[in-house]
């Protein structure tokens, strides 16, 4: 059918405040979906719902969760950002 796959608006939530536990799991997260991405052709699109903490919809949203993004709320990286960097090098 030649349909195409792309995975929208992806945001990784956590109870407040993260844990590096969380955040490992978070990198794992990511790198699961991008992973999986990068194995089908069809899929050839993976955008994230935000780029920094600072501006999450999340904790607005699901008051007690956030830091869903790549990263932190000071645009420092997160596990997960060298996790989709590690497999996208």
């Amino acid at each position: 059918m030649g349909l195409k796959v792309h995975i929208t608006e992806l945001d990784v939530r956590m109870a407040l405040p993260s844990t590096t536990a969380q955040l490992q799991t978070q990198a794992q997260e990511y790198g699961d979906v991008l992973s999986t991405c990068l194995q089908y052709p069809a899929c050839d699109l993976v955008v994230m719902w935000g780029f920094t903490d600072k501006e999450s919809w999340v904790p607005s949203a699901f008051p007690g969760w956030g830091a869903a993004l790549v990263f932190d709320a000071a645009y420092q990286a997160k596990p997960a950002y060298v996790s989709l960097h590690d497999l996208l090098k």
